[in-house]
Protein backbone atom coordinates (compact mmCIF):
# COMPACT_ATOMS: atom_id res chain seq x y z
CA UNK A 1 0.00 0.00 0.00
CA UNK A 2 1.26 3.40 -0.69
CA UNK A 3 0.16 6.68 1.21
CA UNK A 4 -0.36 9.93 -1.10
CA UNK A 5 0.39 13.45 -0.15
CA UNK A 6 -0.38 16.55 -1.48
CA UNK A 7 2.51 18.39 -1.86
CA UNK A 8 1.33 20.97 -4.75
CA UNK A 9 4.65 22.78 -5.46
CA UNK A 10 6.42 21.89 -1.94
CA UNK A 11 10.05 21.89 -2.30
CA UNK A 12 11.82 19.36 -0.48
CA UNK A 13 13.73 21.56 1.50
CA UNK A 14 14.14 20.23 4.93
CA UNK A 15 17.20 18.27 5.89
CA UNK A 16 14.98 15.39 5.79
CA UNK A 17 12.35 13.79 3.83
CA UNK A 18 9.83 13.27 6.74
CA UNK A 19 10.30 16.98 7.49
CA UNK A 20 9.04 18.67 4.38
CA UNK A 21 5.94 15.75 4.45
CA UNK A 22 4.97 16.07 8.04
CA UNK A 23 4.62 19.60 7.58
CA UNK A 24 2.38 18.82 4.57
CA UNK A 25 0.29 16.99 6.58
CA UNK A 26 -0.18 19.22 9.37
CA UNK A 27 -2.45 21.14 7.00
CA UNK A 28 -6.10 20.93 6.93
CA UNK A 29 -5.89 19.63 3.21
CA UNK A 30 -4.03 16.29 3.68
CA UNK A 31 -5.46 15.88 6.83
CA UNK A 32 -9.11 15.25 5.87
CA UNK A 33 -7.72 13.47 2.02
CA UNK A 34 -4.88 11.49 2.84
CA UNK A 35 -5.17 8.63 0.18
CA UNK A 36 -3.94 5.41 0.43
CA UNK A 37 -4.00 2.98 -2.67
CA UNK A 38 -2.32 -0.27 -3.86
CA UNK A 39 1.21 0.42 -4.87
CA UNK A 40 0.21 -0.87 -8.89
CA UNK A 41 -1.54 3.03 -8.96
CA UNK A 42 1.89 4.30 -8.41
CA UNK A 43 3.11 2.23 -11.86
CA UNK A 44 0.22 3.76 -13.41
CA UNK A 45 0.91 6.96 -12.28
CA UNK A 46 4.78 6.41 -14.14
CA UNK A 47 3.59 5.34 -16.88
CA UNK A 48 1.17 8.48 -17.20
CA UNK A 49 3.59 10.92 -15.27
CA UNK A 50 7.10 9.71 -15.43
CA UNK A 51 8.95 11.81 -13.51
CA UNK A 52 12.95 12.92 -13.68
CA UNK A 53 15.54 10.37 -14.36
CA UNK A 54 17.80 10.71 -10.93
CA UNK A 55 21.05 12.46 -11.77
CA UNK A 56 23.39 11.38 -8.53
CA UNK A 57 22.97 9.08 -5.76
CA UNK A 58 24.27 9.54 -1.96
CA UNK A 59 25.44 6.68 -0.09
CA UNK A 60 27.13 6.95 3.56
CA UNK A 61 28.78 5.63 6.56
CA UNK A 62 26.67 7.95 8.76
CA UNK A 63 27.17 11.09 10.74
CA UNK A 64 29.93 11.78 7.78
CA UNK A 65 28.42 15.24 6.26
CA UNK A 66 25.80 13.61 4.03
CA UNK A 67 23.36 16.07 4.91
CA UNK A 68 25.58 18.74 4.23
CA UNK A 69 26.01 17.72 1.03
CA UNK A 70 22.11 17.30 0.52
CA UNK A 71 21.60 20.29 1.76
CA UNK A 72 23.98 21.93 -0.55
CA UNK A 73 22.22 20.80 -3.54
CA UNK A 74 19.04 21.52 -2.32
CA UNK A 75 19.68 25.16 -2.43
CA UNK A 76 19.83 25.22 -6.30
CA UNK A 77 15.87 26.36 -7.09
CA UNK A 78 16.19 24.21 -10.05
CA UNK A 79 17.06 21.00 -7.80
CA UNK A 80 14.75 17.80 -6.27
CA UNK A 81 16.77 16.59 -3.63
CA UNK A 82 15.29 13.71 -1.66
CA UNK A 83 16.82 13.02 1.64
CA UNK A 84 16.71 9.74 3.24
CA UNK A 85 13.15 8.87 2.18
CA UNK A 86 11.26 6.12 4.10
CA UNK A 87 9.59 4.61 0.93
CA UNK A 88 12.74 4.35 -0.81
CA UNK A 89 14.95 3.12 2.03
CA UNK A 90 12.39 0.36 2.83
CA UNK A 91 12.07 -0.81 -0.63
CA UNK A 92 15.98 -1.12 -0.97
CA UNK A 93 16.61 -3.37 1.44
CA UNK A 94 12.90 -5.54 1.51
CA UNK A 95 14.98 -8.47 0.50
CA UNK A 96 12.54 -10.86 0.93
CA UNK A 97 10.11 -9.56 -1.77
CA UNK A 98 11.62 -10.92 -5.25
CA UNK A 99 14.35 -8.44 -6.67
CA UNK A 100 12.57 -7.91 -10.36
CA UNK A 101 9.28 -6.80 -8.23
CA UNK A 102 11.11 -4.97 -5.69
CA UNK A 103 13.06 -3.62 -8.56
CA UNK A 104 10.05 -2.41 -10.47
CA UNK A 105 8.31 -0.24 -6.84
CA UNK A 106 11.61 1.11 -6.14
CA UNK A 107 11.33 2.79 -9.75
CA UNK A 108 7.77 3.88 -8.93
CA UNK A 109 8.71 4.92 -6.24
CA UNK A 110 11.58 7.22 -7.38
CA UNK A 111 9.53 8.18 -9.91
CA UNK A 112 6.48 9.40 -8.30
CA UNK A 113 8.92 11.61 -5.67
CA UNK A 114 11.08 12.79 -8.89
CA UNK A 115 7.85 15.23 -10.26
CA UNK A 116 8.79 18.78 -11.63
CA UNK A 117 6.32 21.03 -9.11
CA UNK A 118 7.27 24.66 -10.04
CA UNK A 119 8.15 22.94 -13.72
CA UNK A 120 11.17 24.39 -14.16
CA UNK A 121 13.13 21.82 -12.31
CA UNK A 122 15.84 19.98 -14.04
CA UNK A 123 17.98 18.23 -11.54
CA UNK A 124 16.92 15.00 -9.10
CA UNK A 125 18.78 14.05 -6.11
CA UNK A 126 18.19 10.99 -4.17
CA UNK A 127 20.09 10.27 -0.35
CA UNK A 128 19.99 7.11 1.26
CA UNK A 129 19.85 6.22 4.10
CA UNK A 130 23.32 5.03 5.97
CA UNK A 131 21.80 1.52 6.56
CA UNK A 132 20.63 0.92 2.60
CA UNK A 133 24.45 0.84 1.68
CA UNK A 134 23.68 -2.77 2.62
CA UNK A 135 21.93 -2.69 -0.08
CA UNK A 136 24.14 -0.44 -2.69
CA UNK A 137 24.59 -3.37 -5.44
CA UNK A 138 20.81 -4.08 -5.66
CA UNK A 139 20.01 -0.32 -6.23
CA UNK A 140 22.82 -0.08 -8.74
CA UNK A 141 21.53 -2.98 -10.40
CA UNK A 142 18.46 -1.13 -10.70
CA UNK A 143 19.45 2.37 -11.36
CA UNK A 144 22.78 1.03 -13.04
CA UNK A 145 23.71 4.74 -15.11
CA UNK A 146 23.29 6.43 -12.07
CA UNK A 147 26.63 8.24 -10.89
CA UNK A 148 26.85 7.49 -6.88
CA UNK A 149 29.04 8.79 -4.23
CA UNK A 150 29.67 7.34 -1.13
CA UNK A 151 30.73 9.61 1.84
CA UNK A 152 32.80 8.75 4.89
CA UNK A 153 34.98 10.45 8.14
CA UNK A 154 37.45 9.24 10.69
CA UNK A 155 35.79 5.94 12.81
CA UNK A 156 36.40 7.63 15.80
CA UNK A 157 34.74 10.85 14.87
CA UNK A 158 31.66 8.43 13.90
CA UNK A 159 31.82 6.34 16.86
CA UNK A 160 31.79 9.21 19.56
CA UNK A 161 28.58 10.72 17.66
CA UNK A 162 26.90 7.77 17.66
CA UNK A 163 27.46 7.47 21.10
CA UNK A 164 26.41 10.74 22.25
CA UNK A 165 22.66 10.13 20.63
CA UNK A 166 23.06 6.57 18.29
CA UNK A 167 20.63 6.20 14.94
CA UNK A 168 18.34 3.71 15.20
CA UNK A 169 20.41 1.92 12.84
CA UNK A 170 23.00 0.74 15.54
CA UNK A 171 20.42 -0.08 18.22
CA UNK A 172 19.90 -3.54 18.83
CA UNK A 173 16.42 -4.56 17.50
CA UNK A 174 15.24 -1.19 16.33
CA UNK A 175 15.99 -1.93 12.75
CA UNK A 176 14.40 -5.38 12.13
CA UNK A 177 14.08 -5.11 7.83
CA UNK A 178 17.78 -5.14 7.31
CA UNK A 179 20.51 -7.73 8.80
CA UNK A 180 23.85 -5.07 9.35
CA UNK A 181 25.41 -7.99 10.87
CA UNK A 182 24.54 -11.68 10.81
CA UNK A 183 25.19 -12.59 14.85
CA UNK A 184 22.04 -14.33 16.41
CA UNK A 185 20.28 -11.56 18.44
CA UNK A 186 21.03 -13.65 21.63
CA UNK A 187 24.94 -12.46 21.08
CA UNK A 188 24.33 -9.29 19.52
CA UNK A 189 22.13 -8.23 22.81
CA UNK A 190 25.38 -9.14 24.74
CA UNK A 191 27.84 -6.81 22.48
CA UNK A 192 28.73 -3.33 23.94
CA UNK A 193 27.04 -0.69 22.56
CA UNK A 194 30.69 0.23 21.12
CA UNK A 195 30.92 -3.09 19.81
CA UNK A 196 27.51 -3.39 17.99
CA UNK A 197 27.78 -0.17 16.13
CA UNK A 198 31.50 -0.64 15.13
CA UNK A 199 29.81 -3.95 13.47
CA UNK A 200 27.44 -2.10 11.74
CA UNK A 201 29.24 0.79 10.63
CA UNK A 202 32.00 -1.23 9.34
CA UNK A 203 29.50 -3.35 7.23
CA UNK A 204 28.54 -0.46 5.44
CA UNK A 205 31.88 0.09 4.85
CA UNK A 206 32.42 -3.69 3.40
CA UNK A 207 29.53 -3.30 1.56
CA UNK A 208 30.99 -0.04 -0.69
CA UNK A 209 34.25 -1.20 -0.97
CA UNK A 210 32.51 -4.73 -2.50
CA UNK A 211 30.27 -2.96 -4.77
CA UNK A 212 33.56 -0.65 -5.91
CA UNK A 213 35.46 -3.28 -6.54
CA UNK A 214 33.33 -3.72 -10.02
CA UNK A 215 34.84 -0.52 -11.06
CA UNK A 216 32.77 0.94 -13.00
CA UNK A 217 33.44 4.44 -13.51
CA UNK A 218 29.97 5.02 -11.54
CA UNK A 219 31.07 5.37 -7.88
CA UNK A 220 33.68 7.86 -6.15
CA UNK A 221 34.51 8.57 -2.79
CA UNK A 222 34.51 11.50 -0.47
CA UNK A 223 36.24 11.98 2.45
CA UNK A 224 34.68 14.16 5.57
CA UNK A 225 37.66 16.57 5.07
CA UNK A 226 36.88 16.99 1.79
CA UNK A 227 33.49 19.23 2.61
CA UNK A 228 32.68 21.67 1.63
CA UNK A 229 35.10 22.51 -1.29
CA UNK A 230 34.23 18.62 -3.00
CA UNK A 231 30.42 19.74 -3.30
CA UNK A 232 30.76 22.31 -5.92
CA UNK A 233 34.02 20.56 -7.36
CA UNK A 234 34.35 16.96 -7.72
CA UNK A 235 30.91 15.98 -6.88
CA UNK A 236 29.11 18.44 -9.07
CA UNK A 237 31.70 17.09 -12.27
CA UNK A 238 31.05 13.33 -11.37
CA UNK A 239 26.99 13.95 -11.27
CA UNK A 240 27.44 15.93 -14.48
CA UNK A 241 26.81 19.56 -13.19
CA UNK A 242 27.73 22.81 -14.88
CA UNK A 243 27.34 25.40 -11.55
CA UNK A 244 27.22 29.07 -12.28
CA UNK A 245 28.84 31.64 -10.16
CA UNK A 246 25.72 32.51 -8.43
CA UNK A 247 24.68 28.71 -8.18
CA UNK A 248 28.10 28.04 -5.81
CA UNK A 249 27.45 31.31 -3.89
CA UNK A 250 23.91 29.66 -3.06
CA UNK A 251 25.65 26.83 -1.77
CA UNK A 252 28.07 27.98 -0.05
CA UNK A 253 25.64 29.63 2.01
CA UNK A 254 24.48 26.27 3.67
CA UNK A 255 27.64 25.77 4.87
CA UNK A 256 27.53 28.60 7.21
CA UNK A 257 24.92 26.30 9.10
CA UNK A 258 24.17 23.67 11.25
CA UNK A 259 22.95 20.77 8.28
CA UNK A 260 20.95 19.24 10.50
CA UNK A 261 19.60 22.01 12.60
CA UNK A 262 19.89 25.16 10.23
CA UNK A 263 18.74 27.35 13.28
CA UNK A 264 22.53 27.02 14.72
CA UNK A 265 25.60 27.94 12.96
CA UNK A 266 28.02 25.65 11.47
CA UNK A 267 30.65 24.61 14.48
CA UNK A 268 33.92 22.38 13.28
CA UNK A 269 33.85 19.17 16.11
CA UNK A 270 36.14 16.66 14.77
CA UNK A 271 39.13 17.53 17.05
CA UNK A 272 36.93 18.00 20.16
CA UNK A 273 35.41 14.41 18.96
CA UNK A 274 38.50 12.31 18.68
CA UNK A 275 39.59 13.90 22.08
CA UNK A 276 36.49 12.79 23.44
CA UNK A 277 36.55 8.93 22.02
CA UNK A 278 36.73 6.58 25.41
CA UNK A 279 39.01 3.07 24.79
CA UNK A 280 36.45 1.19 24.13
CA UNK A 281 35.16 3.25 21.02
CA UNK A 282 38.95 3.63 19.93
CA UNK A 283 38.81 -0.22 20.32
CA UNK A 284 35.97 -1.12 18.50
CA UNK A 285 36.48 1.68 15.88
CA UNK A 286 40.16 0.07 15.14
CA UNK A 287 38.86 -3.76 14.75
CA UNK A 288 35.65 -3.14 13.17
CA UNK A 289 35.64 -0.48 10.87
CA UNK A 290 39.57 0.79 10.79
CA UNK A 291 40.64 -1.99 7.99
CA UNK A 292 37.81 -0.75 5.99
CA UNK A 293 38.14 2.48 6.23
CA UNK A 294 42.17 2.10 5.57
CA UNK A 295 40.90 0.59 2.37
CA UNK A 296 38.61 3.28 0.91
CA UNK A 297 41.62 5.87 2.15
CA UNK A 298 43.61 3.66 -0.02
CA UNK A 299 41.13 3.51 -2.96
CA UNK A 300 40.57 7.45 -3.11
CA UNK A 301 44.17 8.45 -3.01
CA UNK A 302 44.70 6.24 -5.74
CA UNK A 303 41.88 8.08 -7.59
CA UNK A 304 42.39 10.73 -10.17
CA UNK A 305 43.64 14.10 -7.70
CA UNK A 306 41.11 16.02 -10.57
CA UNK A 307 38.24 13.87 -10.18
CA UNK A 308 38.34 11.64 -7.35
CA UNK A 309 36.43 9.21 -9.94
CA UNK A 310 37.55 5.54 -9.45
CA UNK A 311 37.37 3.74 -12.81
CA UNK A 312 39.66 0.67 -14.19
CA UNK A 313 43.40 1.68 -14.00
Amino acid sequence: MVDWCYLGAERFSEPFFDGTIERAQSRPFNGLFTHRTSISEAGEWCAASPGMEPAGFIFHMSRCGSTLVSQMLAALLDTVVISEASPIDWLARAGWIPEPVRGEWLRWVVSALGQKRAGTETRYFIKFDSASTIALQFIRRVFTPVPWVFLYRDPDEVMVSHMREAAAAVTPGVITDCAAIDNPMAEVLTMSREEFAARVIGRWCQSTLSTLSTMDGRGMLVNYTQLPEAVEGAIARHFGMELSPDEKALMRRVTARDAKRPALPFSADGEAKRREASDAMREAAAKWIGPYYAELERMRVRASPESFKLGLR
